[in-house]
């Protein structure tokens, strides 16, 4: 007689293996949730619903609600900061290093509007919340980072003797300014125009504000 299969019985869906992305799964989620009603609209039921996850993996991966909130925030935070400065390392000279800033920024929030509507909107949820400190940091070290790159150029006269602190808020103010009210206008006929249309007005207002 034929023995009989040995083989293990299926795994019941409660106890089935996650997959090994249900983290961005999570996120993806997330940020579909807030990209349809707004930060308040991520709930862990409207996540869970939009990607099947169940509620201790939610809990699992975030610890609540903020837990989702900030990380999304985060993985946004560097990604952006990861893209602007590789437009910055890319650059050759002062001016084009500028320049290289104010575009770079420009492109990814247009690239990506529901990430930098997200950043925007969820800045000071996260800012109140527990990861207070992680902002700050994430905050100081972008802010640094230009500092550092800015500090040999003053020193050198291609760009105004001012405080290197001061030289982030004339750089990206504008475009960062502009963006945000791109990104929370209306549709239609009121919208403003694309980030895209006033790039190379951004980017001389940039230089103008820094050039010696």
């Amino acid at each position: 007689m034929a023995s009989r299969s040995r083989s293990a019985p299926p795994i019941p869906a409660s106890e089935a293996p996650e997959p090994a992305d249900r983290r961005q799964d999570i996120l993806n989620a997330a940020l579909a949730c807030a990209a349809d009603g707004g930060v308040d609209a991520v709930t862990i039921d409207g996540v869970r619903a939009r990607c099947g996850a169940s509620v201790g993996s939610i809990y699992h991966h975030f610890g609540n609600r903020d837990g989702i909130v900030a990380a999304l925030f985060f993985d946004i935070f560097h990604d952006q900061s990861r893209s602007v400065q590789a437009q910055l390392d890319a650059a050759r000279g002062v001016e084009a290093g500028v320049r290289a800033l104010v575009t770079g920024y420009l492109d990814w929030v247009v690239a990506q509007p529901e990430q930098a509507r997200f950043l925007f909107q969820a800045r000071g949820a996260v800012a109140a919340g527990p990861r207070t400190p992680d902002l700050a940091e994430a905050a100081r070290r972008r802010n640094q980072a230009l500092v550092a790159w800015f500090e040999p150029h003053r020193q050198s006269g291609a760009v105004r003797n001012l405080p290197c602190e001061l030289m982030p808020s004339l750089v990206m103010g504008p475009v960062q300014s502009y963006c945000r009210a791109w990104l929370s206008g209306l549709e239609g006929p009121s919208a403003l125009p694309s980030p895209t249309t006033y790039r190379e007005e951004l980017a001389d207002a940039a230089w103008r504000a820094v050039k010696a």
